[in-house]
């Protein structure tokens, strides 16, 4: 069964950071790209971040550039996001997206 389960974030400050992570099973997490993205109360699907399989490719959305930092571990199975000195407008879900090739994209 595909699955991602998602760890860390909670109530932070304005100016914190906050790191958060992502580990994939049921598929073979190191040949997939993941994809973060976050949504707001009310609000819309925002695209966040990406990141290549082998890490060759790293890309920002332009509300957090300069302030994220997106990395992988592939024996882990594992995706981390960190975000630095949060704004008010930063407090949303996020949520991190693969593609499994199954035709059945897996997200949390």
């Amino acid at each position: 069964q595909l699955r991602l389960v998602g760890a860390g974030g909670g109530l932070r400050a304005p100016g914190d950071s906050v790191l958060l992570s992502c580990r994939g099973s049921g598929f073979n997490f190191e040949n997939t790209a993941v994809w973060w993205y976050r949504q707001a109360p009310g609000g819309t699907l925002e695209w966040v971040s990406f990141i290549w399989s082998d890490s060759s490719d790293i890309q920002f959305g332009q509300s957090v550039q300069g302030r994220a930092t997106v990395s992988r571990d592939n024996s882990r199975s594992e995706s981390s996001l960190s975000l630095r000195a949060l704004h008010p407008r930063d407090s949303a879900r996020y949520f991190c997206a693969v593609h499994t090739g199954t035709g059945n994209p897996a997200e949390l």
